[in-house]
Parts: C-alpha cells; sequence; structure tokens
C-alpha cells in the first residue's frame, strides 16, 4: 500500500514536472511569437508622405547658368530612352540622339539631384510608370504626362539611393541611411526592421528574394523571412553594384566582382576592377569600370574557373554608370556620353559652368564673377558671362571664400590648400601657406582690409598678412576656439566666427567670446557673418541667423525658430535684405524693411544653398547641383 502510494506520488511529480516544462516552453514559444509579431509591426509602421502633383513655377527673371550635364542612370519607358543626372532627366526618341523632352530640377522635377531610374508598377498605378529617385526629396513617378511627387515627412528617408520595383505591386526603395523601405502606392513602411539603419548601394531580386547592397556592410541576403550577411568573404565590404543571372548573383565592389552561388562564394571575378556597374546577358557579365570602361567576361557553368576578362572595347577610360539593353543590343553609359559598340551615339552638350557643385561667389568690379568649386578650382566668367578661364591645381582645387579689394586691384581665393592671391588682370602672384608662415595650410575664410592687409581663417587659428610679415593667434592667446569658420571686419574690429562660438578682436588681441553658456548666442558653431550698418547678422549651423547688436546684444528672430542650418560663408546683404544660404530650406531672404524671413526655392536644382552673390539689383545662387541667377526684386516679399 505505502509502495503504491510512493508510486502516485512520484507519477504526481513527473505529471507537474512535465506540465512545468510544456508550460514553460510553450510561454517560451508564445513569447517569441510575440516577439516576431512586434518586430513585423515595427517593421510595417507606415511613415508619413505627401503625394503632389509638380507644377512647374519659375520665377519672373530666374535664370540657369548652365552647368555640365552628368549622365548616372537610364532606362526605356513607353518606347523611349531616359537618361538622368543630378541636373535633371532627358527623354530621346530611342537611342537615335534625338531630344523628344526636357525635365529640369527644381521645375518639372522636384529640387534634388537624380540618383536612379525604374520602370514598374505600384499598387495605385494604371500602367507601368517611371520612378524617379532624388537626393534630398524623396521619389518621383512620371507616367508619360505628368509628373507627381512622393515626400516622406523624414528627412533622413529622403535620399534615395537604388529603386527596385517588383511584381506584387510594390516599390523597393534603398536610401542612404534608413535602409529598404516600401511603397505600395497607399503606404510607405520598413522593409523589415532587420534592415531598417543599412546604408543601402545596390538592390536586386525581388520583396521574397531579396539582396541588398550596403555600403560598408557587404551583402545582405533576405529570403524566407531570414537574413544572411555575406562580408569577410567579399573582395570589399562596400558594395557598388549587383546582377542576377538566374539563380547566380554578381556583386560589383571597387576591387572585384564576387559571383555568389546557393548563398555562397564562388570565386571573385576581375579582381582590382572598379565593378560601379553591372548586366548579366547574352552568356556574358558586362562589367562597367570606374577608369577602363566596359569590359566582358564569359559566364559558364564552372564557377571554379579563372574567368578571362575581354578587352575594354567600349569607351576605354571612360567612367561606365550603367549598361543597359535596347532593342537586343547591349549600350554603355558613360558620364557625359551613350556608346554602342565603338560609337557614342549621344554626347552631351557644352556648359557654360566647368561643374556643379558651387561653394564661393563673387563679382570683382570688373563684373567678371568669380566661382569656386568643390574640388574643381576655380572659375572666372568674363563680364559679357563668357566662360571665361578655369584653373584646377595643386592649389586651387578646393575653394572656401573668394574676396576682391577694387582699390588695389587685389583678388584673394581661400582654398584647401593655401590662400592664393591674384592681380586686377587675373593672375595669380602669389600663393601663401604654411610654409610661408600661416598658421595653417586650410583657409576657410579671407578678409582683404582697406590698409592692404589680410585675415585668413584657418581651422588652426587666424593668421594676419601685412607688410610686416605673417603673425597669427589661437586659443592659447584667447581666441573661443581654433576651428575658424567665418570673418567680418569693421574698422580695427574683427569678428571671427569659430566652431566654439563668437570672438571679437581689436587687432590681434581678443577682447571678448560669446558662447551659449555666457550669452544668449543659440548655437557654438558659427558658420556665415554679414554686416548690416552697425549690427552683424550671425549665421549658425543649427540655429539659424541672429543679430549681434552694435551694444553687444543678441537677437533671435520669431520666424527662424527650431533647427536651421546655414552653410559656411553662403550670407550677403544689401541695402534690401540679407540672404543666408541654408543647408535644406533654399534661400533665407531677411527683409530689411519688414523685418521678416522668408524661403525661396522657387526654380532653385537644389535645396542646399551653398553660396550667394548680389551686385546690381541681382542675386546669384549657387547650390551643390548648379547656379541661377534672379532679379533681387523677384525674391523679396
Amino acid at each position: 500500500m505505502i509502495m503504491w502510494r510512493r508510486w502516485v506520488w512520484l507519477a504526481a511529480v513527473i505529471l507537474a514536472v512535465g506540465a512545468m516544462i510544456f508550460g514553460g516552453s510553450a510561454l517560451w514559444r508564445a513569447r517569441g511569437a510575440l516577439r516576431e509579431a512586434r518586430e513585423q509591426v515595427s517593421a510595417s509602421a507606415s511613415f508619413r508622405f505627401s503625394v503632389r502633383p509638380i507644377v512647374p513655377v519659375i520665377p519672373p527673371g530666374l535664370e540657369s547658368l548652365g552647368a555640365p550635364a552628368v549622365f548616372n542612370d537610364a532606362v526605356i519607358f513607353d518606347g523611349h530612352l531616359y537618361i538622368s543626372g543630378p541636373a535633371g532627366l532627358t527623354k530621346y526618341d530611342g537611342a537615335s540622339g534625338a531630344i523628344a523632352g526636357r525635365y529640369r530640377v527644381g521645375a518639372e522635377l522636384p529640387p534634388a539631384p537624380i540618383t536612379s531610374l525604374a520602370v514598374g508598377l505600384a499598387g495605385d498605378s494604371q500602367a507601368p510608370e517611371l520612378w524617379i529617385g532624388t537626393w534630398g526629396e524623396g521619389l518621383a513617378a512620371f507616367d508619360g504626362r505628368a509628373f507627381r511627387q512622393i515626400r516622406f515627412d523624414d528627412a533622413r528617408l529622403r535620399k534615395i539611393t537604388a529603386i527596385l520595383p517588383v511584381d506584387t505591386g510594390r516599390i523597393l526603395i534603398g536610401t542612404e541611411k534608413a535602409g529598404v523601405l516600401v511603397y505600395d502606392g497607399h503606404v510607405l513602411a520598413q522593409f523589415h526592421s532587420s534592415v531598417a539603419n543599412v546604408p543601402v548601394t545596390a538592390l536586386a531580386g525581388n520583396d521574397a528574394n531579396l539582396w541588398i547592397g550596403t555600403l560598408d556592410r557587404g551583402l545582405l541576403h533576405w529570403k524566407a523571412g531570414a537574413l544572411d550577411t555575406l562580408d569577410d568573404v567579399l573582395p570589399d565590404k562596400q558594395i557598388l553594384s549587383l546582377a542576377l543571372n538566374g539563380e547566380t548573383l554578381y556583386a560589383g565592389t571597387g576591387v572585384g566582382i564576387a559571383e555568389i552561388r546557393r548563398g555562397k562564394l564562388a570565386r571573385v571575378i576581375a579582381p582590382g576592377y572598379f565593378a560601379q556597374t553591372l548586366l548579366a546577358a547574352d552568356d556574358k557579365l558586362w562589367v562597367g569600370t570606374l577608369e577602363e570602361g566596359m569590359l566582358s567576361v564569359p559566364l559558364d557553368a564552372h564557377p571554379g574557373r579563372l574567368a578571362q576578362l575581354g578587352a575594354a572595347s567600349v569607351c576605354p577610360g571612360c567612367s561606365i554608370r550603367k549598361i543597359l539593353m535596347i532593342d537586343g543590343e547591349i549600350y554603355a553609359l558613360a558620364e557625359d556620353s551613350l556608346w554602342h559598340g565603338n560609337e557614342a551615339v549621344i554626347r552631351r552638350e557644352d556648359a557654360l559652368l566647368a561643374d556643379r557643385n558651387i561653394v564661393a561667389l563673387k563679382m570683382d568690379s570688373a563684373g567678371r564673377l568669380w566661382i569656386g568649386y568643390f574640388d574643381r578650382g576655380l572659375q572666372i566668367l568674363n563680364a559679357n558671362g563668357e566662360r571665361g578661364q578655369h584653373i584646377e591645381d595643386d592649389h586651387l582645387f578646393c575653394v572656401n571664400r573668394i574676396a576682391h579689394d577694387a582699390a588695389r586691384g587685389v583678388s584673394a581665393v581661400a582654398t584647401a590648400n593655401g590662400l592664393v592671391m591674384f592681380d586686377a588682370a587675373t593672375s595669380r602672384r602669389r600663393v601663401i601657406g604654411q610654409a610661408e608662415g600661416l598658421i595653417a595650410n586650410q583657409v576657410t575664410d579671407v578678409v582683404l582690409r582697406p590698409d592692404g592687409s589680410v585675415i585668413a581663417a584657418t581651422p588652426a587659428g587666424v593668421s594676419f598678412i601685412d607688410a610686416t610679415g605673417i603673425s597669427s593667434i589661437y586659443a592659447f592667446q584667447g581666441l573661443v576656439n581654433n576651428h575658424v569658420y567665418a570673418l567680418a571686419s569693421d574698422g580695427a574690429r574683427t569678428l571671427a566666427g569659430t566652431l566654439g562660438g563668437l570672438s571679437i578682436l581689436d587687432g590681434p588681441v581678443v577682447r571678448a567670446s560669446f558662447t551659449t553658456s555666457n550669452s544668449a548666442l543659440k548655437h557654438n558653431w558659427i558658420t556665415a557673418m554679414s554686416q548690416v550698418e552697425n549690427d552683424v547678422f550671425v549665421g549658425t549651423y543649427g540655429a539659424g541667423v541672429l543679430r549681434l547688436t552694435n551694444r553687444g546684444v543678441w537677437e533671435t528672430f520669431d520666424d527662424l525658430r527650431g533647427t536651421l542650418e546655414i552653410n559656411a560663408n553662403a550670407m550677403v546683404a544689401t541695402t534690401n535684405a540679407v540672404y543666408a544660404g541654408t543647408l535644406d530650406r533654399g534661400l533665407a531672404i531677411y527683409n530689411i524693411a519688414s523685418g521678416r524671413w522668408t524661403f525661396f526655392t522657387a526654380g532653385l536644382p537644389s535645396r542646399n544653398v551653398t553660396a550667394v552673390e548680389a551686385r546690381g539689383g541681382v542675386l546669384y545662387i549657387g547650390t551643390d547641383n548648379g547656379l541661377v541667377k534672379v532679379p533681387e526684386s523677384t525674391v523679396i516679399q
């Protein structure tokens, strides 16, 4: 009897333990399912966006100063060839070279450089559409008659790097930092939380079997609800291009092409080549390189065999941006031309400007417009508006600021590698750098004073150049921060705007400094300054523009509240207004008569205004995507 009770007790214990184990297992599975469901809900959480038709509005008198076209993508849509670039979209009658239409960024298209093209259907499309990715303004779509913009509220989502329409009526969108998005015509959401913050460079496949090229994380493969990563086995973790050939994927990098079979690296093709675009067709892998034109690689069933490269038969020495098939023939898109075999069937037109990325503007007393480029040196347009001279060398390549002294016929160009001095005939007379006594080679701003002296701002302090030589001051002598971005000068007084606040100098002596901790200054990073009578308008990188009165009082503006970045030295004042170039809101305009700020974006090729000049009632507005001029009366409200 006792033995029987023991067995009953033991059975009860076993059952209880089993129930606990089963219950715990069920609970664990339930929690796992809940966690997965939460991830799915998070992944499918929608983002706010707006859809609007694009109605071109060109302000009266606005004129674009022709920047060179740069081709970066091409597709066939509705029987026509469309070629895109930062400046816009051009429609051709096939590959014949006959232009059938032009669509400009800032007019028919959103004010941002175009990055990518694709053709496909979204859920609300009546027919296939041309989808256009931009760098900063989200997505645009063209049905052959009209454009509409799909603009995402979150600025992080608006820098698009790749577009992949899929058969399910969804558009997969690769972004610079926000991973992969999906748009179905009604909802914009993350593709999945596992790729939410990935820097995407390329997409291939479909929404059930998706390959994702990244900037620094190698190759990602989404399949059956799981994400695999290939990175260390690749030639490089930065993926430039992708191409599918059946179940085999080719991933182009800066040092060769990875052939991926059944999810694993089979071999490296074209080692050492910068494979920035790929196309698998006609039993060949076509490779567009950075400097060697287009190459071809035979595709065979022997992945272990070393692939033999064909000679560069298309545009040797060219940078090939896209390879596409038109009517069964292979075409290669270079930065300035479209090639079929060894013939350029389309070439870009000549342009007035040497480059698109403008960082400095200044007109001299002879009416010549001096243009400083981000990395293409200096151009001086003739007074009649002709192309003039373009100078690009070891010193004149990255220009930060330009200043003129009409009385002495002297011009100074601040560059990343010294201060370059010119005479009235635009001949270079002297280069001043660290070897000559400057505190640093990089010059961020320059002031030419009436007494003939020169003040140079650098990341290491401020240098004073006069007939006696060069002297400098930095933080040890009281400067609020060594990294000086902007200068303003009034008599013996100099204002130095730095990364850490504003210092006021009397000659070479610091008399006062303002920071957010000891004044009403709203942001320490000072980027631009302009004097209006006895006051100074001070641009910051984050708090917009403030005014420093001659009494030393900081004043803010009610209509400039919130975060606002003013670009370095992108500020100028006239008797009517103060103009400040912003990072993403166009040209900020302060009407001196009304005391109000407004923003001007209509007709601009980009909302990133990087340079401003005003002369004779005309504004010259430089952006990272081109240059326009417009009457001052047009922009002042």
